[in-house]
């Protein structure tokens, strides 16, 4: 008898052609085990993992399957990855037999009480979702039934669920089984379902699961019951029905009630004089909405109220529907007099901006209300609410972008310091989610296909756009560290997903940009500039290694190198001395080079380590026995650079020969 870390090994290594003899006394073995002393639950959680990636033979499959059961129960991890997996091969119909089982599986141990029930009913809606298949409903019909609560009962779903019912009317195990689910639906919420629907509980019209693996979950539950604690439970009887006599008959106090005379008709404010609501027929629908006031919006909040995931693998016409009401919603509400109040525009805008961070791609339909709404904006409402419905753009259309990021802008210039930042971070955070969308290969909603040649054009007009923006406040604006701070780590932001996503590499920063954290007060600065020199090395790494230098690169490489001359002039103390082969103190004019030393007593050692006010928070630290006005910078190097700055050492590793040493 081996043990379970060598089965589960073996069941690891399985390839086609396996000896199916062996593989039959393993399962055998792992079955005894599960029997006599039960797995532990991370050997079942592997095991579970390893099964469902398994591609062997399906009886095989199967088989295995029946052997796994949890020592207790089911926990959250293993119920949530079991939906993973039913997601990710929802649809494929190769994959109908083993995603039926699987749902088998769940049944079993919900039926034995083995498994996290507030888990598996966030599966709630993809089980539902998957009795539009005809294959897959037997298995699903039955964890719907006994996961449905009141506030799961709509009347679209009653509809639904009539027309599958119509269509399978000839298969009588079938259709009993959706009318009982029906019939579920009418004893909670009579006033969704029609009159002629029996309310009916037979369960024994659901489909029967596989013998072995009832069984050894009902000896899991049997186990566990013997080893817990016994507990009081109170029984509610009916005193009315309890009669003297023979013929003693106790029923529930909430019985199981056949609603003969309670139905549709008593919720209506005016009965109708014909019987026309039939929901099996279109017509019905229309015929009650002549009636009565129709709400569509509440579908819509619907679908943004409910999961993502069903969302996402709904059908092209519900994603149809979402966009055309949305259009309309977002077009009365914010384009137009409407009777909404301002939280309730507020609230539709988290929602959407919600729902596209979640599905990580850009609408359409809202990338047009936004360039149809931001030139005529009043830069005060819904600020927050716009700058995060920003962040995700679809570039279907390439001209709308350039009515979202034209005002925004314009905005940005005439904002006060703390409104910059908010609108530089949705900005860079526009482009980093374009860089993204521009290498995905698959959209979940509406299945959009962006041409490439879109982004080609949007990245680059973006990238150059965003840099100007930056260059300008920093005009404008100077010394305040709020507005350097944000545009340097907008241009790191951006420099680091192009590497991420490798995609070459877009504009360089502006002349300020790269010098004015230099020559400022901030440390953090100093390192931020350093870790972009360090990004930009490995993007111009990746493009030689391609053979994908152009003019523009070179050119760039060239700044970039004299750029790195001044950052390591901070070591090398030869800021003025060797500013021929900077950058930014190249533009210094020689008379002013003069001035200063005339004025400031060797004025290259100002701007290094050890007299750069911005450490001057590091070099206050003592040096042990070494007094600090004979320390270099090699020993404040050591003192606190590597161990503070780690951009930084790594720049002057590379720059400074003697650092190597």
């Amino acid at each position: 008898m081996c043990d379970i870390g060598e089965i589960i090994d073996y069941i690891k290594s399985l390839k086609r052609g396996f000896d199916k003899d062996l593989f039959q006394s393993k399962i055998d073995e792992l079955g005894y085990i599960v029997d006599s002393v039960g797995l532990d639950y991370d050997d079942f959680h592997t095991l579970f993992k390893i099964w469902l990636n398994l591609s062997i033979p399906l009886t095989k499959w199967t088989s295995l399957g029946a052997c796994l059961i949890p020592p207790d129960a089911v926990e959250e991890k293993t119920v949530d990855y079991a939906i993973q997996w039913i997601l990710i091969n929802y649809g494929n119909q190769n994959s109908f037999t083993k995603t039926g089982f699987l749902l088998d599986w769940l049944t079993a141990a919900m039926e034995c009480d083995c498994i996290d029930m507030k888990a598996l009913d966030f599966g709630y809606e993809l089980f539902y979702s998957m009795m539009t298949y005809e294959t897959l409903t037997p298995q699903a019909v039955k964890l719907v039934y006994t996961l449905t609560k009141p506030s799961d009962v709509t009347r679209r779903r009653v509809i639904e669920i009539l027309d599958c019912a119509k269509k399978r009317e000839s298969k009588k195990n079938l259709f009993r089984q959706l009318q009982i689910l029906l019939g579920l639906f009418k004893s909670y919420k009579p006033e969704c379902v029609p009159e002629n629907v029996p309310a009916i509980c037979v369960h024994t019209a659901f489909k029967k699961i596989n013998k072995d693996l009832l069984g050894r979950f009902k000896r899991t539950q049997e186990r566990r019951n013997r080893q817990s604690k016994e507990k009081q439970h109170l029984i509610w009887l009916n005193p009315i029905n309890m009669a003297r006599g023979r013929n003693k008959k106790i029923v529930p106090l909430v019985p199981n009630m056949e609603f003969f005379n309670i139905g549709s008709k008593q919720y209506d404010q005016k009965e109708p004089q014909k019987n026309y609501l039939d929901f099996s027929d279109p017509a019905s629908v229309v015929q009650l909405a002549a009636c009565g006031r129709a709400a569509r919006p509440a579908r819509l909040r619907a679908l943004l109220c409910g999961p993502a995931l069903l969302l996402a693998a709904a059908a092209a016409d519900q994603h149809a529907f979402l966009s055309h009401d949305l259009r309309h919603l977002l077009d009365n509400c914010f384009l137009d007099i409407s009777p909404y109040s301002y939280a309730e525009k507020q609230d539709l805008l988290q929602r959407l901006a919600l729902l596209q961070s979640t599905l990580l791609q850009g609408i359409p339909v809202i990338t047009r209300f936004l360039a149809q709404f931001l030139p005529l904006w009043n830069e005060r409402d819904y600020f927050t609410e716009i700058l995060q419905l920003v962040e995700w753009v679809s570039v279907d259309s390439p001209d709308h972008l350039g009515y979202i990021v034209g005002p925004l802008i314009k905005i940005y210039h005439r904002a006060q310091p703390l409104e910059q930042c908010a609108i530089l971070k949705s900005l860079t955070q526009m482009y980093i989610n374009l860089v993204y969308a521009s290498t995905r290969r698959r959209q979940f909603f509406m299945a959009i296909d962006t041409p490439k040649e879109n982004y080609d054009v949007v990245l680059p007009r973006l990238a150059a756009e965003l840099g100007e923006m930056g260059e300008k406040a920093l005009q404008y604006n100077p010394d305040d560290m709020r507005v350097l701070f944000s545009n340097i780590w907008s241009v790191e932001c951006r420099s680091r997903a192009h590497l991420l996503y490798n995609i070459g590499l877009g504009p360089i920063p502006g002349l300020l940009s790269l010098s004015l954290p230099l020559l400022g007060v901030s440390a953090a600065l100093i390192e931020k500039m350093a870790a972009l020199l360090v990004i930009y090395k490995k993007i111009f790494t990746r493009l030689k290694s391609t053979n994908a230098i152009s003019a523009t690169h070179t050119e760039q490489i060239q700044i970039l190198h004299r750029y790195s001359v001044d950052l390591s002039s901070l070591y090398t103390e030869e800021s003025l001395r060797g500013r021929g082969n900077g950058f930014v103190f190249d533009k210094l004019h020689p008379q002013l080079v003069s001035k200063l030393y005339h004025l400031i007593p060797e004025p290259d050692t100002k701007l290094s380590v050890r007299s750069h006010v911005a450490f001057a928070a590091y070099t206050y630290v003592a040096l042990g026995d070494v007094d600090e006005r004979d320390a270099d910078n090699k020993a404040w190097y050591r003192a606190f650079l590597e161990h503070e700055f780690s951009y930084l050492a790594k720049f002057f590793k590379k720059t400074v020969p003697e650092l190597r040493m």
